[in-house]
């Protein structure tokens, strides 16, 4: 279930997830919050280690109900997630036939996130240096709380990672072991980003042939102009000219 959780006046999607032990927000969100050395080891679903910045206390509000929680930071998620700890804290009551949870004296509305609304988050699985005047096309892999979601084709989100370097917007094969992403740097200095940085998002999308391309093979040959061509042929670096 989620909310909409409001963090320095600016809305975030929440999950309230009772499975989860540990409240854990990404650092996106509150990029200037001062950490202190956290004592949790932390793991997804899939025993694969989450990385983790540090532990903050942290003041939001849902419906204009203000709440505190002390949560754990990580460069890997892109948004909130509100675990067993906090709930059990505010002592928690599910109501699921009205979608309502009932926090002391609030009610709170929740809601599903429907499938068709349904995104990967996109993260580095390597260190990788993008050099200066450069695009690259960084490894990367997909996942969403481990979701089960029907191999597709899914598009990685236009993101900005700082004032000059960015990711395009890049088109990906979801049956594909080895993926990549593309991150242009237009600025004058290397740009350094970690393994398991939350890079963008990805959505479903649906991949129309040209005329004449009989198949979805067809396709990836043919589009010699479309990025997810070069998932086949491992990273690639391209100069960028000087405006």
């Amino acid at each position: 279930m989620y909310v909409t959780a409001y963090v320095d006046g600016k809305p975030v999607q929440c999950l309230l997830d009772s499975g989860c032990e540990r409240s854990v927000i990404s650092r996106n969100v509150i990029p200037h919050a001062k950490l202190t050395h956290t004592r949790y080891d932390l793991t997804v679903a899939d025993k694969a280690s989450l990385s983790i910045l540090g532990d903050t206390d942290l003041c939001f509000e849902i419906e204009g109900n203000h709440f505190r929680a002390n949560v754990s930071v990580s460069p890997a998620i892109d948004d909130f997630l509100l675990g067993s700890d906090w709930l059990e804290a505010n002592g928690a009551k599910w109501d699921f036939t009205t979608g309502t949870l009932q926090l002391g004296d609030c009610e709170i509305r929740a809601y599903r996130r429907t499938l068709g609304k349904m995104c990967r988050q996109v993260t580095l699985t390597e260190d990788i240096v993008v050099p200066a005047r450069h695009e690259v096309n960084v490894p990367v892999k997909m996942t969403d709380r481990d979701i089960p979601h029907p191999a597709k084709n899914w598009v990685i989100e236009t993101k900005q990672l700082s004032s000059r370097v960015m990711t395009t917007m890049t088109l990906v094969d979801g049956r594909q072991k080895r993926l990549v992403a593309r991150v242009c740097n237009y600025s004058n200095e290397p740009f350094e980003l970690k393994a398991n940085y939350c890079l963008a998002r990805a959505e479903p999308v649906e991949c129309i042939p040209r005329p004449g391309e009989k198949s979805q093979d067809d396709w990836h040959v043919n589009r010699s102009d479309i990025v997810c061509c070069l998932c086949r042929q491992g990273l690639l670096c391209r100069r960028i000219r000087r405006q």
